[in-house]
């Protein structure tokens, strides 16, 4: 049986210095993002200003959209395309910077040079007043303190029991994200977090001055920005287009036919080479298709239409 992933809640701050992944195992195995501060991502909700998206596909029969969402803390892309219709749609439909909440899945793309930008892709884009983003922005700070106790408890007691801490209270999730988050982030500064977190204690409180995001990172923690939205790319060449419905009809044919609904990669490029899309080329087209949002690659070596 599928489940849907619950959705954390995370501050735009928690978000930019999440640089390490979890790779699922197994048929439709969900990935994930682990932060330094308790969080083991799939999906979340944030709250904050939405500016107006722009576009920033390269092919207007594929659109694709993105805006950026700042709270107190940082500020972090909200992106969506033709497979999110609703969240895309409500992007689209701002016209200047609105209080809103977004839920949808945490994206981080990595570049040829091994920087990374983190990034949310929509599922879900509520236009709202400023009273109810305090409300929410107040449990998201509720539950980001809450989960730096227990991180910073389980530091201090290494041999406490999970079930003890789930008996005390603790969701058990949390507490694989916190000694999660302790092994893959062991140097963080965790205090200094925290005290970044009066920014938003201060806007739940009914600080009225204008939503400015932090421009100092959480020591210890290399945090690397998205780059700012493009103007439209040039529309694909008939060239582009014809590599690209090449690759996307062998991918759906394997995995139409897969056990688990995903194309292995391996066996796409021996696909796609055997129609002359060799292997330099397949990936120039696999990195466009990526970067356009048509195609994801959620587990690692297995490819599905995003």
């Amino acid at each position: 049986m599928t489940f849907r992933e619950t959705a954390w809640r995370v501050t735009a701050r928690e978000l930019e210095g999440s640089l390490e992944e979890e790779k699922g195992e197994g048929d439709r195995a969900a990935s994930y993002l682990l932060s330094p501060f308790g969080a083991r991502m799939n999906r979340v909700l944030l709250t904050g200003t939405l500016t107006p998206a722009e576009p920033i596909g390269r092919d207007e029969s594929q659109p694709f959209w993105r805006a950026r969402l700042t709270d107190p803390t940082g500020a972090v892309s909200v992106t969506a395309g033709s497979f999110q219709p609703r969240a895309m749609a409500q992007l689209r439909s701002s016209t200047a910077p609105r209080p809103a909440l977004v839920v949808g899945k945490v994206h981080l793309y990595r570049g040829r040079d091994g920087v990374g930008y983190v990034s949310v892709r929509a599922e879900g884009v509520r236009f709202v007043s400023e009273s109810e983003e305090r409300a929410v922005l107040g449990d998201i700070v509720r539950q980001t303190l809450d989960r730096l106790d227990l991180v910073e408890r389980v530091e201090k007691e290494p041999n406490v029991g999970d079930d003890s801490l789930v008996r005390e209270g603790a969701p058990r999730p949390w507490v694989r994200a916190a000694r999660e988050s302790l092994r893959r982030y062991p140097t963080v500064d965790r205090p200094a977090f925290r005290r970044e977190l009066r920014s938003a204690v201060r806007r739940v409180a009914g600080d009225s001055g204008p939503v400015a995001a932090s421009e100092s990172p959480p020591p210890g923690v290399t945090v690397t920005r998205s780059p700012p939205a493009k103007a439209r790319l040039p529309a694909p060449t008939p060239g582009e287009r014809e590599e690209e419905a090449v690759f996307l009809d062998q991918l759906d044919e394997i995995a139409e036919v897969s056990a688990d609904g995903y194309a292995d990669l391996k066996e796409l490029i021996s696909r796609v080479a055997e129609h002359g899309l060799l292997s330099d080329r397949a990936e120039a087209v696999l990195n466009r298709l990526e970067e356009e949002g048509v195609v994801e690659e959620p587990i690692v070596g297995k490819l599905r239409r995003a």
